[in-house]
């Protein structure tokens, strides 16, 4: 008999669990992204793959930074940030943010994120401490502005002696363009070109790479939407590794990521092609052992920021 009461009261126990998170699965996901940063996720995006794994709709949202990504987190406005620039996210959880890392985006080199000084002033890699005392532009809390202070290590400028002005990527390549800045940090395909156009990077990609400088995009998420979806969250990130596998093996549809990253296809490309797009075991070295955990680590991020649960391994 006490054997059957506890078959029978394990059963209503079960089947409650599974009415309550039945109950509390979202009936929407809300995603944070970027124009000018095209990834293979885009195309399932476009094509509504996402809604058809996930069983609802996915509201896609784009943001000039990730610190705006943030704030939209905590005022409940998104539940998931995908490429959210790795700074940006350990500023947050530093400041006690609800917040999850559970995947990387992508690893990248200067490429996609760098620093631009303008033609007219003539400031290159070889003088740069004549950055001093003039005006640049960058965007703060950023992948862009870590790019900015690495670089001023290799050109030997002290960032306390410049006039840094905080400007988003678009702003930061106009201020270029118009003479306001002598240097914008920037990151998205469109605003580096528009930089370039009267400029030069202060350091090539491969200047950059051999200082060690490398570039980290997470996708994050808010604890909520993790404790209340896990089987959801899990699913994105799955979905999400199936079309970084798919661009790996040549197939992905270049057309329209370009389209939905408003880019030239021939930007686009030269954009997409400086990124790094991990498989699963790759994701999970990073974060555990590799170039992610180093970064971590460095920066004195909290423990348990990072969950590594939700990898399709």
């Amino acid at each position: 008999m006490k054997k059957i009461l506890s078959f029978i009261l394990g059963s209503i126990v079960a089947l409650n669990l599974s009415m309550s998170v039945a109950n509390s699965a979202a009936k929407e996901v809300r995603v944070a992204f970027f124009l000018e940063w095209p990834t293979p996720n885009q195309e399932d995006k476009v094509k509504g793959i996402y809604e058809k794994a996930l069983g609802v709709p996915v509201k896609w949202t784009n943001f000039s930074n990730g610190g705006a990504m943030t704030d939209a987190m905590l005022a409940g406005d998104i539940d998931i940030s995908y490429s959210q620039g790795l700074v940006p996210f350990i500023n947050a959880v530093k400041s006690k943010a609800p917040l999850k890392l559970v995947d990387i985006a992508m690893e990248y080199g200067m490429g996609g994120t760098t620093c631009v000084t303008s033609n007219a002033s003539g400031i290159t890699k070889a003088n740069g401490s004549e950055l001093e005392g003039k005006k640049v532009a960058v965007p703060l809390g950023t992948m862009a502005e870590y790019v900015f202070d690495e670089s001023m290590k290799v050109v030997g400028a002290d960032r306390s002696k410049m006039d840094v002005i905080q400007m988003d990527p678009e702003e930061g390549a106009a201020a270029l363009v118009s003479g306001d800045v002598v240097m914008a940090c920037l990151f998205g395909g469109n605003s580096i070109k528009a930089a370039t156009a009267v400029g030069s990077r202060l350091l090539t990609v491969q200047e950059a790479r051999d200082a060690g400088i490398l570039g980290i995009d997470i996708t994050s998420v808010t604890d909520k939407f993790m404790k209340e979806n896990p089987g959801m969250l899990r699913t994105f990130i799955e979905v999400t590794h199936e079309a970084n596998a798919r661009y790996a093996s040549g197939k992905s549809d270049m057309g329209v990521i370009a389209k939905d990253a408003e880019m030239k296809l021939g930007d686009m490309k030269e954009t997409i092609g400086g990124f790094k797009f991990l498989s699963p075991s790759e994701t999970e070295k990073s974060m555990t052992s590799g170039n992610l955990a180093g970064f971590l680590k460095g920066m004195d991020t909290p423990n348990g920021a990072v969950d590594t649960s939700f990898l399709p391994l």
